[in-house]
């Protein structure tokens, strides 16, 4: 009996000791990154539920698309080591083949479409403030993008081709030139994770901002649409509904907001009209590190004292744009020059009226 109590109380004693140590190396050891991760430059959730665009959109008749498939749950945003990670997280699995047909795109799935923009300065009244042909929206804040990165589900050969034929058609061929392709796009059942070389976005830091826009893809290019659902009055098998029948309805399910937006209300805030050179465009903000807008007074320099400098130099007054043929009454001021001023040749062309005066007032690609 002494011996096997003997033994009883050798083998907890070594036990104990095992768990110890086992704690405290647990305990000191740090995490291992082997993905090279380090700190978010935007990290935010988005409201469950309103992927119906200014509140009142409604999905495709087509009911292999299930509520959520727009809908964005979460953006982040991360370096990993020389390149960016984006991920974007759905409410619902991203689609990754038609379910009746089995078929699927070169990039593995079919329904989805995001765009996302950067500011990659975070300065005023730098970049390309209107959003790609097809899209219907502005930037707000004197903000623009200098570049964007198209996610569709066509391989980078594809987008090449249809955004040179496209610029030169529409006359966007500066933009153009800032649209970057992915290098990597993986699905991983509600997320998306895109990947892109640093040397491609230079100058991206915490400072930066981005966008990113929720839509349907569909292969169809014009001179009112770039692989994206259009949105009209009543919805059909390919389109989303709830819309008008005119121009300027922003075909964009869900967006990503800073704290305190509202969506609805800002993709609300404009004006469709038969000719776009009347519409009142909806203008978005960027979000920013911490999910916060852009502020102006949140930007400006520290002024320095009387005692600390002698001479200060005049300020020059800014020379401010005039807004480009085709804005209507917005406001808005476009932050690159355009190549052409003639009215219904900057990428937005007016539907031309019939000989007998009549006004249209359906869509046409």
């Amino acid at each position: 009996m002494k011996k096997t109590g003997r033994k009883i109380f050798v083998s907890a004693v070594l036990l104990a000791l095992l768990f110890v140590s086992t704690t405290t190396l647990f305990a000191r050891s740090e995490p291992v990154n082997y993905y090279y991760q380090q700190g978010a430059l935007l990290d935010i959730s988005d409201n469950i539920g309103d992927d119906k665009g200014p509140g009142y959109y409604q999905y495709p008749l087509d009911k292999r698309m299930r509520r959520g498939v727009f809908d964005i749950k979460h953006f982040t945003v991360y370096e990993e080591g020389q390149v960016v990670v984006f991920e974007i997280q759905m409410r619902n699995y991203i689609m990754r083949e038609w379910p009746d047909t089995s078929k699927s795109e070169d990039q593995g799935f079919v329904a989805n479409m995001w765009d996302i923009y950067i500011d990659i300065n975070g300065l005023e009244n730098s970049g390309y403030q209107e959003a790609l042909p097809g899209r219907d929206l502005f930037f707000a804040d004197n903000m623009g993008w200098e570049k964007m990165i198209m996610v569709s589900p066509l391989s980078e050969s594809q987008l090449f081709d249809i955004l040179r034929d496209k610029g030169e058609e529409l006359n966007f061929q500066d933009r153009v030139n800032d649209i970057v392709y992915p290098d990597y796009i993986r699905i991983q059942r509600d997320k998306a994770i895109i990947k892109i070389a640093k040397v491609k976005l230079p100058g991206i830091s915490e400072k930066s901002g981005f966008q990113c826009l929720s839509m349907g893809f569909s292969n169809i290019v014009s001179l009112n649409r770039l692989l994206n659902r259009d949105v009209r009055a009543f919805a059909t098998t390919d389109d989303f509904g709830g819309g008008h029948d005119t121009y300027g309805d922003p075909p964009v399910m869900d967006i990503i907001v800073p704290e305190g937006e509202d969506q609805y209300k800002l993709l609300r805030n404009f004006k469709s009209e038969p000719y776009r050179e009347n519409i009142e465009y909806a203008a978005i903000p960027f979000v920013y590190a911490g999910g916060q807008r852009y502020s102006s007074a949140n930007s400006k320099p520290s002024v320095k004292t009387s005692a600390e400098t002698q001479e200060v130099a005049p300020v020059k007054a800014p020379v401010v744009a005039q807004p480009a043929a085709g804005s209507g009454n917005s406001g808005f001021v476009p932050l690159k020059p355009v190549t052409q001023t003639n009215p219904g040749t900057d990428g937005f062309k007016p539907v031309p009226k019939t000989p007998g005066g009549f006004m249209p007032v359906k869509k046409k690609d």
